[in-house]
């Protein structure tokens, strides 16, 4: 297909001069393409008109553009056109020519905005007829990785021959059991300036419970939470609130709540936050929008459904964090 090196070379990304001359090529999927690249930087009293004629189009543009549903998703998630989007997909669905397309852009979606598996489940499942298309598979997939979807459409889903995405399980294993003695001898063992600690909580919580930590502990503890962002900030945290009291809340709330977001290391610090139960209220905003979020996280991962599995877990993270800091709080 020559219309993509096209279309992105000519007009430094601005199509409307670049293109306007393949509005009218002899090819529907050139003609589709340049409408699509018109409807990027359409004012809105265009997109009914454009929104037309990419109908129009699809479905002779479709027998030589793999991708239509998919390039089209993109587009319509980039101006925001969410429930334009789905109910896209659901008339590309009813249509046999186009169920195809209508399934890649329902995979777009449902990488793009949060609510798209819960609203597409339904359509996808009950057109899928006796056969389940390359396609509609891939859409079935994605939609799957939802939680929410699942949740309300497990039991639709269940009626299909069709296996929901595999959920991946963190690795579980009970730490060793600490008194005061053995956290105190696994302490000496490291550097004052340790940067790492294997079962950290279960060490400084054994020292907790029995009495304040000796300044030694106290510098070890104070590195490992505040030295660097990550993982072992998250998980000592709390045992830090703990030694410090109240007086600590805001510096490592500070420190806490920039990273829900991060895909990497944002689920440790929604932990961290639940493990300190009430004290955490005023990270509640900060857990609130993120769990209201429409779009998806932006996340870094080699496929579309690991960076939406991504974010389904920092989403259900924040979630598991909120509903503990209120039930802590509560009466």
């Amino acid at each position: 297909m020559r219309w993509p090196d096209e279309a992105e070379s000519a007009g430094g990304g601005h199509p409307c001069g670049s293109v306007a001359h393949h509005l009218d090529d002899p090819l529907a999927s050139i003609r589709f393409l340049a409408h699509l690249e018109t409807l990027k930087v359409a004012p809105r009293e265009q997109w009914p008109a454009l929104d037309g004629a990419l109908l129009a189009e699809a479905r002779e543009a479709a027998r030589h553009l793999d991708d239509t549903g998919r390039r089209w998703g993109w587009v319509l998630y980039g101006l925001g056109r969410e429930q334009h989007a789905y109910a896209l997909v659901v008339r590309l669905l009813a249509d046999p020519a186009t169920r195809d397309i209508g399934a890649d852009l329902a995979r777009e979606a449902c990488h793009g905005w949060r609510a798209a598996p819960v609203e597409l489940l339904p359509p996808l499942v009950r057109l899928c007829g006796q056969g389940i298309s390359p396609a509609m598979a891939g859409a079935l997939t994605t939609a799957s990785i939802s939680a929410a979807a699942m949740r309300a459409h497990g039991a639709l889903m269940a009626t299909i021959p069709f296996t929901p995405y595999p959920r991946a399980r963190r690795p579980s294993g009970n730490p060793p059991p600490y008194d005061s003695a053995t956290a105190a001898a696994a302490l000496r063992a490291r550097p004052v300036d340790t940067g790492r600690l294997r079962h950290a909580p279960e060490i400084f919580g054994a020292l907790l419970d029995t009495g304040p930590l000796t300044f030694r502990q106290a510098a070890q503890l104070y590195n490992l939470t505040f030295k660097r962002p990550g993982r072992m900030q998250a998980v000592c945290a709390p045992m830090w609130l703990r030694h410090a009291g109240p007086t600590a809340l805001a510096r490592l709330l500070a420190l806490m709540t920039p990273h829900l977001g991060d895909y990497g290391i944002g689920e440790y610090y929604s932990e961290g936050l639940a493990r300190m139960g009430r004290h955490a209220m005023p990270a509640l905003p900060s857990l609130t929008a993120l769990i209201d979020r429409r779009t998806r996280i932006p996340v870094n991962d080699s496929t579309r459904d690991g960076e939406t599995m991504l974010d389904e877990r920092l989403l259900a993270a924040a979630i598991d964090a909120r509903r503990a800091i209120l039930a802590d709080a509560a009466p």
